[in-house]
């Protein structure tokens, strides 16, 4: 079940509206992002009678963190949520992205986040169960995401339990908001390691990037850390901007033809707002490529996104299945940075209004056999 804009609109009438018993615990990012309270803000707008509980994950990303920096963002931010949901149902929490110093530091927000329902009794009382990811950061969500489908499998096998993931998208704005340097020590996302890490010598490993706009040195960072035998580069198309993944293959042509060489007939297509598609085509491909180098002893695939949050869903949703099936080795290499900047924040601001709403609904009722 997916729904954008004003079909999330009328989805959140009919089912949020309509039934006073619905506890809903909402999951959300504490950040400088424009979108941050736009999903929050349309479901206490229209069901202001809908008993919410607020759960703020707050996180630094250190002394370059654009929390840091846009604190001014973040303050605005968090003064509009106090205006939206009562501050005795906001619940902060905050992750620590990092343990260690000097060359002992290493990322740990993503093993981090998913202590936060390591008791199964947590959602007890919730009837549903919305993560936002408008603000909340690759790393922290991937495997947050992840943990919550585990979660919900294991403890909740009914199906009681409604689980959506609620994101503003806009890629225009995404492109205005660059990333720093790429972290020089990378990691595969917790509770998506794959079988890439242990891989011996003669196993072939696919790499399966998701491109989008100013990321070559984080393209260039995670190659390095592969090394994969073979790429298949994942363009959006059909997008919001016709000629999107046109200006994609502009930009990244020295580093695709030349450095990586790779070849033409290895670009895949996927729907820009669609991350169902993205899902059916990625496993599609895996399987593919499966079945293709059964001869060889077999494959490890990795995916890395580097652009969208629905494209990075739909990477998600098929990394998750692979690790139920348990046959094909399936990770998830993220590239955090340091930091990020905002180009412009004026027209940046401007843009964000033009921001699309989009919820996924991922278990529960649709889903009852």
């Amino acid at each position: 079940m997916f729904f954008r804009n004003n079909e999330v609109s009328s989805f959140t009438s009919q089912h949020f509206c309509k039934n006073a018993d619905r506890n809903v615990l909402y999951v959300m990012g504490k950040g400088f992002d424009y979108r941050m309270n736009k999903g929050i803000q349309l479901l206490s707008s229209l069901c202001p009678e809908l008993n919410i509980d607020c759960l703020l994950i707050e996180f630094d990303e250190g002394r370059s963190s654009a929390s840091r920096k846009y604190k001014h963002l973040v303050e605005a931010n968090m003064e509009v949520l106090r205006t939206i949901v009562p501050p005795d149902k906001i619940l902060s929490r905050n992750i620590d992205l990092w343990s260690g110093t000097g060359k002992r530091k290493q990322r740990v927000g993503d093993k981090n986040v998913t202590e936060l329902f390591s008791d199964p009794n947590s959602l007890a009382a919730y009837t549903d169960i919305i993560v936002d990811i408008s603000a909340l950061p690759r790393g922290i969500y991937f495997s947050l995401v992840g943990m919550l489908l585990a979660v919900l499998d294991e403890y909740y096998p009914k199906l009681e339990k409604n689980f959506f993931i609620m994101t503003s998208e806009n890629a225009q704005l995404d492109s205005h908001i660059k990333d720093f340097e790429p972290d020089s020590e990378l990691s595969y996302v917790h509770g998506f390691k794959g079988g890439s890490e242990l891989t011996s010598a003669t196993k072939q490993i696919i790499w399966l990037p998701i491109l989008g706009e100013g990321n070559s040195r984080q393209i260039r960072a995670a190659h390095e850390k592969i090394k994969p035998n073979e790429i298949c580069p994942i363009l959006p198309f059909p997008s919001h901007d016709p000629r999107r993944s046109d200006n994609l293959l502009i930009e990244h042509h020295q580093l695709l033809f030349d450095e990586l060489t790779i070849e033409g007939q290895n670009i895949i297509y996927v729907p820009e707002q669609n991350p169902y598609e993205v899902y059916r085509t990625l496993c599609q491909t895996i399987i593919d490529y499966d079945e293709t180098l059964k001869v060889l002893n077999g494959c490890d695939i990795v995916i890395s996104t580097f652009s969208s949050k629905l494209l990075s869903i739909g990477a998600l949703l098929c990394a998750y299945e692979f690790k139920l099936w348990e046959e094909i080795k399936v990770g998830i290499l993220n590239v955090d940075s340091s930091g990020y900047t905002i180009d412009d924040e004026p027209v940046a601001k401007n843009i964000s209004d033009q921001s699309e709403l989009f919820l996924i609904w991922l278990s529960g009722e649709p889903y009852i056999p």
